[in-house]
C-alpha cells in the first residue's frame, strides 16, 4: 500500500509543480496517520496554500483507494528547516536557500558557514558563506547542513511563520500534526482546519 501512495503523491504533486520528499504512514491500533513532505526547488520553497492545493488534489485518489478504508488523518506540510541536506536532490531542491553547515577540521580558517547554497560541485556543497565568500565543503567532512534556522532579517522585517496545513481525510477521527525536525507530536485543530506557526 505505501508504495502505491507515494505513487499517487507524486502524480498529484508533479501536476502541481511539487515534489514529494517524504511519505510516512503511521498506524496504532484504530488511528492512522498518513504525512506527506513536499518541496518546491529553490526558493521560497513550500507554502499553505501549496499544501492545501496539494491536500485538495490528492484526496480523491485517496478517498477511491480500497486499501484504505479506515480513519486517518493525512498531514501535509513543507520538510521543515532543520531537514538534513544530504542527497544531490536535496541540494537542488535547497539551491538558493540559506543553510547552515557544519564540518570537522577548517576551511578558509572555519568549521561553520552560514549563507546562500549555490550547488554541488566534485563531491562538495558550495556555499556563498557570509564571511568567507564561496567555499567548497567537502561532503565527507560535513557534520551538519540543512537550511539556516534563524536567517539574518533586514531592519523592521517580521518573521514569517511555518506553514503546515492538516487536512481531514474524511475519514478522520483525530487530528495531530508533528512539528518537522522536532519529532513533537501536539494536538491540532479540528477536521479541515489550517494551522499556522
Amino acid at each position: 500500500m505505501a508504495a502505491e501512495v507515494r505513487r499517487m503523491a507524486d502524480e498529484a504533486a508533479v501536476r502541481l509543480g511539487l515534489e514529494v520528499v517524504e511519505v510516512v504512514f503511521h498506524r496504532s491500533g484504530r488511528f492512522a496517520q498518513l504525512r506527506i513532505d513536499l518541496d518546491r526547488p529553490g526558493t521560497p520553497g513550500v507554502g499553505l496554500d501549496d499544501c492545501q492545493r496539494f491536500s485538495e488534489e490528492l484526496d480523491p485518489a485517496l478517498e477511491a483507494h480500497p486499501e484504505l478504508d479506515f480513519p486517518y488523518t493525512l498531514e501535509v506540510s513543507s520538510p521543515g528547516l532543520a531537514r538534513p541536506i544530504r542527497t544531490a536532490d536535496d541540494v537542488r531542491r535547497n539551491l538558493g536557500r540559506r543553510v547552515a553547515v557544519e564540518i570537522s577540521g577548517k576551511v578558509a580558517g572555519q568549521s561553520s558557514f552560514r549563507g546562500p547554497l549555490r550547488g554541488l560541485r566534485h563531491g562538495a556543497l558550495v556555499v556563498e558563506d557570509d564571511d568567507a565568500g564561496e567555499v567548497l565543503l567537502p561532503q565527507d567532512r560535513i557534520t551538519s547542513a540543512h537550511q539556516e534556522i534563524d536567517p539574518p532579517r533586514p531592519p523592521g522585517r517580521r518573521e514569517r511563520p511555518r506553514d503546515t496545513v492538516t487536512a481531514d481525510s474524511g475519514k478522520s477521527q483525530h487530528q495531530q500534526e508533528i512539528e518537522p525536525g522536532t519529532g513533537r507530536v501536539e494536538d491540532a485543530p479540528g477536521p479541515g482546519e489550517r494551522t499556522r506557526r
